[in-house]
């Protein structure tokens, strides 16, 4: 064994017979010099002092002054025993050089000179002479970079450096000692120097050579920040640093030989002087982090490496042993369950027993507030975490887990429906999905990714049911696209940056789903609509929708250009303004009134009484109070939007004749005759005559006149109806 591992391992009795067997068998003083440092490092620098001296001692006895000097110099450079070996060590100098010439040139510049106090600094600096000489590689640290000595002129007390950006210069000896840094052939520098392309060459197939060449120059433990400043050295910055960084680092905590201590970002790279066992010291080191988050962020890099079975073992069996022993919560641990039951390729049981608590709790007083089951699924933020969750719901509820995801289908987080729905449809539950399609065309703002997704199967054939008429469908769908613009342009205003992308995702997914192909879905479902129906779905497209929308919506209305449907152009309650009566205004004002003075005061209460009850990891209050709060603040914003577009139906200039917001209307159908009063969508309280014009029956009505007959698409399907007569509301201007 090495004397460098014995004094590593602490082996001190060995450490003193091995180096006793070295001095009598006369051996290099080369490891010695190299075992002090190590000891220097320990400090025990002064158990060593008699056998440095027993060891120069037998040096000078062969005459082997030059070695007794460097033996010395060692440990008098350490900052050990310049007092008691200084005088030795200028011995042993005159006697190994003091012959040369040059040799009182150099005695004057390294200070070696009776009374110098300095010993550590004399040998450094006549070492550093010694090593001046053609062939030997140098740094400038003050700009030049590298650069070879090509001459010496020992008369001249000068050397010439040819450097490698091909200036070449002269130097005094006493300015050289205090300029230049002499390096090692093994030092990076040194290495690009000599040979720039095989130096990249070994970057790319064996990063952890180039790695070892950094940290023992740094005396055998490097920070990240020194290693990322030794490769600038050599010009290895940017892209090709990072590439480099990534695989060394992984190949270091893999390696027996290193270890690697902190993140990244900011830690440790040491060079060990025996072989360590990687898994051992890697389970040390992950054992040591605070966090289950700092925990799993470690991972996820380590996992990356494509570590050995043993490595990826041990990691799981560390990361199931915080998790069992974390109190963190629910959105920290969910995440870590799941990161070990991808890894390991089962459901962890602690898992699943989280999941049958979650569902064995209350349901909401709120039917449509998330139930505890589904807030978990929530919790999940990854893609692939939310996808997974279908299998979770299979194998925690094998007897009812379809009911159960067919009755909370529209709390499933968005990465979750797609997958749910193929699930349940493939179960035998297309009637049902069916049902839930023809229920949210009647409402689509409710659940707009599960409206989505059975939108895709339903008009693909693939579910079953009784869907309303296509023109109907189509209108829903459209409502959906303008709602979903209208949140995102709100969410972006409000910085709410994940919303915003979950949004534009069903977004997105709702245009391809409308507007893909030559024979798009939205084109088949318009094909035979009538007039009012195209201008149903005209008037939508205006408030807001994808460009791809808008194309086809004006191909599809061209047939509505006639004169007539160009007068139409004008009619004051065909744009984005909301007509209604001044009591309607009044109304929706108190609304957001009370929502501002009563409701988002009494969120407020709530959030304070839940905050001071402590932990906040599992209030259930507490997070409700914070999804109120969500809510009533949307709510005021969409109110306080919707006031701005505002305009008074009392102040508007009805057409003559023709039924428009504003207007009493006498129809006739199937059914028998019927009176209503055309007003604004805040106007439907308290008489139940009244429909706002927004609503289809009204919307089909708008601009027709007595004697007209006119079919208007309904949710429930196409009515026919006769107006009878027309005329003005008594409004108060």
């Amino acid at each position: 064994m090495s004397l460098q591992l014995l004094v590593a391992q602490d082996l001190w009795q060995e450490f003193d017979d091995a180096w006793t067997k070295l001095i009598s068998s006369g051996g290099a003083v080369e490891e010695v010099v190299a075992a002090l440092r190590i000891v220097q490092e320990k400090k025990r620098m002064a158990r060593c002092m008699q056998m440095v001296r027993t060891h120069v001692e037998a040096l000078e006895l062969t005459g082997r002054h030059a070695d007794a000097a460097r033996l010395l110099g060692c440990v008098v450079s350490s900052g050990s025993g310049g007092g008691e070996l200084a005088p030795m060590m200028f011995d042993h100098i005159q006697k190994a050089w003091g012959s040369n010439e040059w040799y009182p040139a150099y005695a004057q510049i390294a200070g070696i000179r009776e009374g110098n106090s300095d010993a550590r600094g004399v040998w450094i600096a006549f070492e550093r002479l010694l090593s001046f000489v053609p062939g030997k590689l140098v740094h400038h640290p003050g700009g030049w970079g590298v650069g070879e000595v090509k001459n010496l002129h020992a008369e001249a007390l000068e050397i010439d450096v040819q450097f490698g950006s091909g200036k070449k210069d002269r130097f005094p000896l006493s300015a050289a000692v205090d300029i230049f840094e002499p390096l090692s052939e093994e030092d990076l520098r040194a290495q690009n120097y000599r040979d720039a392309d095989g130096l990249r060459k070994r970057m790319k197939d064996d990063p952890l050579s180039v790695m070892r060449a950094i940290v023992t120059r740094h005396g055998g433990r490097a920070s990240n920040v020194g290693i990322k400043n030794a490769m600038l050295q050599v010009g290895i910055d940017g892209s090709a640093w990072s590439s480099w960084w990534k695989k060394a680092r992984q190949a270091a905590e893999h390696s027996e030989w290193f270890r690697v201590t902190g993140t990244a970002a900011k830690g440790d790279i040491m060079l060990l002087r025996a072989a360590t066992d990687p898994v051992a010291d890697m389970r040390k080191t992950l054992e040591h982090l605070g966090s289950l988050q700092d925990l799993m962020a470690r991972l996820k890099t380590l996992m990356a490496s494509k570590p050995t079975a043993d490595m990826h073992a041990m990691m799981l069996e560390v990361l199931e042993k915080k998790i069992a022993a974390s109190t963190e919560k629910d959105s920290i641990k969910l995440p870590a369950l799941m990161m070990l039951r991808d890894e390991r390729g089962t459901t962890p049981q602690l898992l699943l027993e989280r999941l049958q608590a979650a569902a064995a709790e209350p349901a909401p007083a709120d039917p449509t507030a998330t139930p505890v089951l589904w807030r978990l699924f929530n919790l999940l933020t990854q893609m692939r975490d939310q996808e997974h969750c279908v299998q979770l719901l299979q194998e925690a509820f094998p007897e009812t887990w379809s009911d159960e995801g067919l009755k909370n289908l529209s709390f499933a987080p968005q990465h979750m429906v797609r997958p749910l729905v193929d699930a349940l449809a493939s179960s035998g539950k297309k009637a049902e999905l069916g049902a839930l399609y023809i229920e949210l065309l009647s409402r689509p703002l409710r659940a707009a990714d599960v409206l989505v997704t059975l939108a895709r199967l339903a008009e693909s054939g693939k579910l079953k049911g009784n869907w309303p008429a296509p023109a109907a469908r189509a209108q829903a769908l459209l409502t959906l696209s303008v709602n979903l613009n209208v949140r995102i342009t709100q969410a972006k205003a409000n910085g709410q940056k994940k919303l915003e992308e979950v949004l534009e995702r069903t977004a997105e997914r709702l245009v391809e789903l409308l507007t893909k192909g030559e024979d798009s879905l939205l084109r088949r479902l318009l094909d035979n609509a009538d007039a009012s129906a195209l201008r149903s779905v005209r008037s939508l497209a205006r408030r807001g929708v994808d460009e791809r929308i808008e194309v086809v919506v004006s191909d599809l209305t061209l047939k509505l250009a006639t004169a007539e449907e160009k007068e139409a152009e004008s009619w004051f309650w065909t744009d984005d303004r909301i007509w209604t009566t001044k009591a309607g205004l009044e109304r929706r004002s108190a609304e957001l009134k009370h929502l501002r003075d009563v409701k988002i005061p009494a969120n407020q209460d709530a959030i304070g009484r839940a905050a001071a009850m402590g932990d906040l990891s599992e209030n259930a209050e507490w997070e409700a109070a914070i999804e109120e709060q969500r809510n009533l603040t949307n709510r005021a914003q969409e109110i306080e939007a919707e006031l701005r577009a505002a305009e008074l139906i009392e102040n508007a200039i009805l057409p003559e004749s023709l039924a428009s917001p504003g207007t009493k209307v006498v129809y006739r159908d199937a059914a028998g005759t019927h009176e209503a009063l055309i007003l604004g969508p805040w106007d439907t309280e308290g008489d139940e005559r009244v429909l706002s014009y927004r609503a289809p029956l009204a919307w089909g009505l708008l601009g027709h006149k007595a004697g007209d007959t006119v079919r208007i698409q309904l949710p429930s399907g196409v009515v026919e109806l006769t107006l009878v007569s027309v005329s003005a509301v008594p409004l108060e201007a």
